[in-house]
């Protein structure tokens, strides 16, 4: 069976099944087994776990009949592709048997997942003519998932995976795990697959999760992004670190320009950076609504014995000098995780920039976790402009004692909007947090 993009796209958003039954009749009418394959495996997808015998009996005669030969059509042996509401879903195939599969495919199955292998024997060669044999054809607008995954037996590689969010056939979002963003012919490559597609002309979210331990320098990110061009439809921006292994280690990101990211998405309104070495320079952006710099990633990134953790492991580049001149008129939540000073050894001369920042007229919500320098903090919290506009200030984690609790009892004035304050009662004496908590809306 042969299908139009706009055939292969219906099938895509047939959440119903009605286009798949349709086709099902139309096929059982010319005695083709293929539509009692769609009949039967999307009867078996309405039942579930509750599917009787008798469905799942008829299924497995049907691909033991005809298996196959359906999958020779398309150049592919059993074991290549699982079936699904009566057509191939899910496909692994080793780069040198893809090229030249990968278009007859896409032209005849609404393929939802695609699985390249990557080994030592000659599949490496392989990929980069593959890559552009998708650049070529195209995504289908039934793919969602789209994976490059490298076999080696001396050391564990963690897969680039590009995964799509689809609303019907409308591409959403995007998100790709990325091992090395140095690699050629890897995850980037299929980043500019992906951005490059007729339906990412509207994307709205794009994530970015980085595999790889140790520093990462974006530069090959950013200059991918760069040429693919602007993405004014773009609202949700997130880089992150991701450990499918379980394994946590020191990682870190080297952004040479915010700006540089920033001015790619008009229309951007969240971003979110895990530890970044970020450059002092001149930030703007008339958009932004909420700005999250996850020094440690989602997650504490670092040796899982807890021993092994000491201060400044890593450089911190600018710091927070970048907020001092920002101009982010609509930024509303400023979210920092300063993580103590278990990966960069933060001083309290590191909290003037954003305190002294004059750039953010809009700020409401300023969280300021994990601070060591809780004391301090406070001191400068209650002279800082930002603080008669703030509805939450989230203190959750700052090292505080009886003298920064002091400091912001004294001067409960300077916060008249304030909605919630969050912080605990470690470090301070019963008597001041009951204060606290009886002058503040705290929330612990």
């Amino acid at each position: 069976m042969t299908f139009s993009p706009d055939d292969l796209a219906a099938l895509a958003s047939d959440e119903t099944d009605t286009v798949r039954l349709r086709l099902a009749r139309t096929l059982l009418q010319q005695g083709d087994p293929r539509g009692a394959l769609i009949e039967v495996q999307c009867a078996l997808a309405r039942a579930g776990t509750q599917a009787p015998a008798r469905l799942r009996e008829e299924e497995a005669a049907l691909l033991a009949g005809h298996e196959v030969s359906w999958l020779a059509e398309l150049g592919l042996l059993p074991g290549d592709a699982v079936f699904k509401r009566g057509f191939v879903d899910r496909v692994t195939l080793d780069t040198r048997r893809a090229r030249g599969v990968y278009a007859r495919l896409v032209r005849r199955e609404p393929v939802r997942s695609l699985r390249l292998l990557v080994d030592f024997t000659g599949s490496e060669e392989s990929l980069p003519r593959l890559l552009e044999e998708i650049r070529e054809a195209g995504l289908p607008a039934s793919l969602e998932q789209l994976i490059i995954d490298r076999k080696n037996y001396w050391e564990v590689i963690l897969d680039d995976e590009l995964q799509l969010q689809r609303q019907g056939t409308r591409m959403l979002g995007l998100s790709l795990d990325l091992q090395d963003a140095a690699r050629p012919h890897a995850g980037l490559e299929l980043l500019d697959l992906a951005l490059r597609d007729a339906e990412a002309a509207r994307l709205e979210t794009l994530e970015v999760n980085l595999l790889a331990r140790g520093e990462s320098s974006l530069e090959t990110l950013l200059q991918t992004l760069e040429r693919v061009g602007p993405r004014p439809s773009l609202r949700d921006w997130r880089l992150s670190f991701s450990s499918p292994s379980g394994k946590e280690w020191i990682r870190w990101v080297q952004l040479g320009s915010l700006a540089r990211l920033l001015s790619l998405y008009p229309g951007l309104q969240t971003l979110v950076l895990p530890m970044a070495e970020l450059p002092a320079e001149h930030v703007a952006h008339p958009e932004l609504r909420e700005l999250s710099l996850h020094w440690s990633g989602l997650t504490p990134c670092g040796p899982s014995d807890l021993s092994q953790w000491k201060p400044a492991p890593v450089p911190k580049g600018g710091g927070l000098q970048l907020l001092r001149d920002a101009r982010l008129p609509r930024l509303q939540r400023l979210h920092i995780d300063f993580q103590y000073a278990w990966y960069i050894a933060w001083t309290p001369e590191d909290l003037v920039p954003l305190l002294e920042a004059e750039g953010l007229p809009s700020l409401r919500q300023l969280e300021l976790h994990n601070c060591a320098s809780g004391d301090a903090l406070c001191r400068e919290l209650v002279r800082t402009k930002h603080a008669s506009g703030l509805e939450v200030l989230d203190l959750t984690g700052a090292t505080l004692s009886d003298e920064g609790a002091l400091v912001l009892l004294r001067h409960r004035e300077r916060f008249p909007r304030l909605q919630r304050l969050g912080c605990g009662p470690w470090g301070l004496s019963e008597a001041l947090w009951t204060e606290l908590r009886s002058q503040y809306p705290v929330d612990s």
